[in-house]
């Protein structure tokens, strides 16, 4: 299905070859082309709570401001965030603040939380924000780039030079996170801006998807199926053929071809005004 300036997106989630249950989440606003993917973590069933509460509290306010007239900028917000960095990074604190009263209100859902990778993607620009190892990766001309950071563990081991990137890969303790939704009163989110190029692929995923397949064989994929939903399937199938160990969720959004106008010259233009 395609956005109204014609990015097309898809989307899907599978529960993975060892989990019963599946406490990922995903949605898509294809007219305000917002783009949610949530790994959430708990008790019980608390973690599907978490990642349900966090997509569905980011949806319902981007609605409220963004699909009006006029757009609605939250008074605030971190130093230096573009408009859309601070209606983004607003969405994902009041979900955060969400997920936190209810672990709060109800015992049998304290302690839980979710990580969240949140963007609004148009022809031109992408803004993303996010907390926690959901990840979400610009593939342009074949070159796959995550354009988010872990809030792991190993993340941050990783950023220090205390490990490398493929034994972070292989640790034990890849899945203890530094920051998560839930987890606190307030949270601090990441939020950046990017342009966008005719041809570029967006691609947000839990970890079930990074744990499995590796950066070189999504972009591939990517290279040789070049239809979004070709691409979400191919890579959940890969991801269970490769042991399945978490639930993976995915949802790919493609510019089109010519959907930039004037490519490098167009960009360059829009960047600096000429």
């Amino acid at each position: 299905m395609k956005t109204k300036d014609r990015v097309e997106v898809a989307g899907a989630t599978d529960p993975g070859c060892v989990r019963k249950n599946n406490e990922d989440n995903f949605a898509v606003d294809h007219d305000l082309g917002l783009l949610v993917v949530a790994d959430g973590m708990g008790g019980h069933n608390s973690g599907e709570v978490a990642s349900d509460i966090a997509c569905k509290t980011i949806v319902e306010y981007a609605r409220k401001m963004l699909g009006g007239e006029k757009a609605l900028v939250p008074e605030g917000g971190a130093a230096g965030l573009t408009p859309r960095g601070r209606q983004l990074e607003f969405f994902v604190k009041t979900a955060n603040a969400m997920i936190y009263e209810k672990g709060r209100a109800f015992p049998k859902d304290a302690g839980m939380g979710t990580t969240v990778v949140a963007a609004v993607v148009d022809s031109k620009s992408l803004t993303v924000a996010h907390v926690g190892d959901s990840r979400l990766y610009l593939w342009r001309r074949g070159e796959l780039t995550q354009l988010t950071e872990d809030h792991s563990l190993v993340g941050e081991q990783v950023k220090r030079g205390q490990i490398t990137a493929d034994q972070a890969a292989r640790s034990p303790q890849q899945n203890i996170l530094t920051r998560a939704l839930g987890a606190d009163k307030d949270v601090q989110v990441d939020v950046s801006d990017h342009p966008l190029l005719p041809g570029d692929l967006v691609l947000l995923a839990t970890d079930g998807l990074s744990k499995m397949v590796v950066d070189a064989e999504v972009a591939a994929v990517i290279a040789e199926a070049r239809d979004p939903q070709r691409i979400v399937d191919v890579l959940i199938a890969k991801s269970r053929a490769a042991g399945g160990v978490d639930n993976i969720s995915i949802v790919a959004a493609m510019v089109p071809a010519s959907g930039g106008g004037g490519g490098v010259k167009h960009l360059v233009s829009r960047l600096f005004g000429r």
